[in-house]
């Protein structure tokens, strides 16, 4: 097995954090089971304030507190919350966690984690404008140089609620934390209080929705006393769940975050996702504070010159303008050789990218970023930072149509189906096969993805599809159990008026549904049975103008150029994405102005326009496998001179909001060429796009006959 390479082993400077509010109860057997995930998480724990039940006496930590999160004492970082001060001033609380809780009576201090300053608060104690807290607060965050960072206290400014009244609730008492930590560019801010958890995008302290400066709060009052499920949502609340206990890990890097709720066990809610710390500059290798980053351009109505520009040489960096971000082109020129890392060579053809826009080509750690390649051999693993070459394809490995896993869990794996009847995993890096499946159908390939915790994947023989469960979870046997579902025949009951063949058949991203392409783009969706892996047509609503198929027998809007994803602004909510094919762009339908690119929400098939289509040029292929920056769709648009978006790559946001960035020009002629297509896919963190050219777009010394990968870096 080869060595992680090393620049990008863990770096020092990562740590972990693990935590959650609203914990011990004796009434309730939640602390234990949140306990529990403990057990397996290493790292600092925190807690959000309500840590025993029901008035923090020294018997409620010794009872309820102390036998489950307890015997992780001594590597906790604590803050109160009212139901501690049930004891004149939190005397439990106090006595229970000692010097780790700060000074006794104020219960507020900070302290350092890799790269990041992390700042424990009080939330019960007078905190207002010019409180001694919020003066302490200020100076604190002033003498920190750390690039990334980091406050917990009990009580929410922002929160979905159970309340009648709409719109969720703003708590005014908490305006002075966040003024102060808005302007010292903090990240994240941890909350308990509300039994739920929730999560917002970033926003300012006046909860206007805030990208580039705004912080993104976290509600996670799910340790253990009870949950209830919000009603009247907060704006910008992206996800929420008030039905599962659970813990939240946040995995702090030195310039990013990725956060993971767990739920407890026999629970099967979770969210996910990844972020970087904000603009304030680029870090050394200690977290400190460095040169100025780069800014995505996020003006949706400014039309943008291409400018002619002379094709760059391998791994080479240019920053053309108007985006001014870094470029690379990550394939050498046809015929120079390759000389991987790990031994052996090989020698570059003329056709060197990656498969296309639907398929994820950077590992799920990151490491690594496969390529096809016309020359020898035929795929081309590079690594996933520095785009220098790591190794070619295993001799034993028998591939044919693969995806990388989407878990860090099985980060090398590639899940394959071959020419014949075998589904197999196998590892990219010690040449092994994992797990493998014996398919009653020769399947013609994968045609969509896995499901985003690559557990279900649905195959098809071009007449009849299958679900397999390729990891199956208690109560159900584990792999090798063999769990998969029946054939489902799909070509003659379509009632298309041009009959029924196929493009593809693909799981949806949660693993509930199927979805199968027809000619001419035609969608339907299919139920899948959680017990039997059986799908049956999901009848819809309705149909919109236009488009194709019947509502009653499980037909959506019609979409071209798709990918699937889940919708964090929609409670989590499985969607497809795509170019508007029923030809209403430009018209009003449902109320809804619709532009060039669509989400369906597989559900009801309700619709949302995401682009505005008022001189916008073409899109083209659209892209959600940005896993670890959920949100966003990340679109190539055709060449139009004169046009919004001409030639670019653009991620739109999935809240229908409008909201757009911009990242680069493509350069690419397309004419009777397909491989010459863009086809743009973010890596998993959403800051970078590998996109294939020949070149010959507004571009000097490119030819159809050499196609390149190149890849754009906003971080």
């Amino acid at each position: 097995m080869l060595a992680a390479p090393a620049s990008r082993r863990a770096p020092s400077s990562t740590a972990v954090v693990v935590g959650a509010g609203d914990i011990a109860s004796c009434s309730s057997m939640g602390a234990e089971a949140t306990a529990a995930l403990l057990d397996t998480i290493p790292g600092t724990v925190l807690t959000i304030g309500d840590n025993a039940y029901p008035n923090g006496t020294s018997a409620d930590f010794a009872r309820c507190y102390g036998p489950s999160w307890g015997r992780h004492k001594a590597r906790t970082r604590p803050v109160p919350g009212d139901h501690d001060y049930g004891t004149p001033g939190a005397a439990g609380y106090f006595d229970y966690f000692g010097e780790a809780a700060g000074d006794r009576g104020k219960g507020y201090y900070s302290y350092d984690l890799g790269a990041w300053h992390v700042v424990a608060l009080n939330s019960v104690i007078p905190n207002g404008p010019g409180s001694p807290e919020v003066r302490w607060l200020e100076a604190d965050l002033a003498t920190s140089s750390k690039r990334c960072i980091l406050a917990y206290f009990h009580h929410p400014r922002f929160f979905s609620s159970g309340a009648g009244a709409p719109g969720g609730g703003v708590n005014d008492f908490e305006r002075a934390f966040w003024d102060a930590l808005y302007g010292a560019g903090t990240d994240i801010v941890l909350n308990g209080d509300q039994h739920q958890y929730e999560r917002f995008a970033p926003q300012a302290p006046d909860g206007r929705l805030d990208p580039s400066r705004g912080i993104r709060e976290f509600i996670v009052g799910t340790g253990g006393a009870s949950v209830v499920a919000p009603t009247s949502i907060r704006a910008n609340s992206e996800v929420r769940n008030g039905d599962t206990f659970g813990v939240l890990k946040l995995t702090l890097e030195a310039d990013a975050y990725a956060w993971e709720f767990i739920p407890v066990a026999g629970r099967r809610f979770h969210d996910a996702g990844r972020a970087g710390c904000h603009d304030r500059g680029d870090r050394r290798e200690d977290g400190e504070l460095g040169k100025q980053r780069a800014t995505v351009l996020i003006d949706p109505a400014r039309v943008l010159r291409e400018p002619e520009l002379a094709k760059p040489a391998y791994l080479t960096p240019i920053f053309p303008e108007p985006f001014n971000l870094k470029v690379l082109r990550v394939a050498d020129d046809s015929g120079r050789a390759i000389l991987f890392r790990g031994g052996g060579a090989g020698w570059w053809g003329s056709d060197a990218r990656h498969h296309y826009s639907n398929d994820q080509p950077w590992s799920a750690d990151g490491t690594l970023l496969a390529l096809q390649n016309s020359g020898s051999p035929g795929y081309v693993y590079l690594d996933g930072e520095t785009y220098e070459p790591v190794r070619g394809p295993c001799p034993n490995y028998d591939y044919y149509d693969d995806r990388w896993h989407p878990s860090r869990a099985h980060a090398h794996e590639r899940i394959n189906v071959d020419r014949r009847r075998t589904l197999s995993w196998f590892d990219v890096l010690t040449c092994t096969v994992t797990r493998s499946w014996t398919l009653p159908l020769a399947v013609i390939g994968i045609g969509g993805n896995p499901s985003n915790d690559g557990r279900f994947v649905a195959l098809s023989d071009g007449r009849r599809f299958l679900v397999v469960d390729m990891d199956p979870q208690p109560p159900l046997a584990p792999y090798p159990h063999r769990r998969i579902g029946p054939p489902v025949e799909f070509t003659s009951d379509c009632g298309l008026p041009g009959g029924c063949p196929a493009n593809w058949v693909s799981i949806s991203s949660s693993g509930k549904y199927v979805v199968v392409n027809y000619h001419g783009d035609h969608l339907r969706v299919y139920d899948v049975n959680p017990s039997t892996l059986a799908a049956t047509p999901r009848p819809m609503p309705t149909l919109y103008p236009n488009c194709s198929g019947a509502a009653a027998n499980g037909f959506i809007y019609d979409l071209g150029h798709q990918d699937l994803t889940l919708n964090p602004f929609d409670n989590g909510e499985d969607v497809i994405v795509g170019q508007e094919h029923c030809g209403n762009r430009g018209k009003r339908v449902a109320g809804a102005l619709i532009g060039g690119v669509l989400m369906v929400r597989l559900r009801d098939g309700a619709i949302t326009p995401l682009t505005n289509p008022t001189n916008e040029a073409y899109p083209y292929h659209i892209s959600t496998r940005n896993y670890d920056r959920p949100g966003w769709a990340y679109v190539s648009y055709w060449p139009a001179p004169g046009r919004r978006f001409s030639d670019e790559i653009v991620a739109v946001k999935l809240d229908g909001s409008g909201m757009v960035e911009r990242y680069a020009h493509t350069h690419t002629e397309t004419q009777d060429c397909y491989r010459c297509e863009a086809h743009a896919v973010p890596a998993r963190d959403g800051r970078r796009m590998l996109w294939a050219s020949n070149w010959m777009g507004n571009g000097r010394a490119g030819s159809k006959a050499r196609i390149d990968a190149y890849v754009v870096d906003a971080r």
